[in-house]
């Protein structure tokens, strides 16, 4: 799979976010330079209309 064809999400609470609308991740895995997780999902049309709801309540709650 092409890169432009994934979603690399660095934010555990948009992981959460997203899971929570069933999306499942293909792929987690630990930045070497960081040290943190990351979550590789495959793009599409419905991704992309979950990660604009988040972005429109993300701050609702923060």
């Amino acid at each position: 799979m092409e890169n432009k064809e994934k979603f690399y999400c660095y934010s555990l609470r948009l992981f959460h976010y997203i899971s929570a609308f069933g999306e499942k991740c293909y792929a987690s895995k630990i930045n070497t330079s960081s040290g943190k997780r990351y979550w590789v999902f495959k793009k599409s049309n419905r991704l992309d209309k979950i990660i604009d709801s988040y972005n429109n309540v993300k701050h609702t709650f923060s």
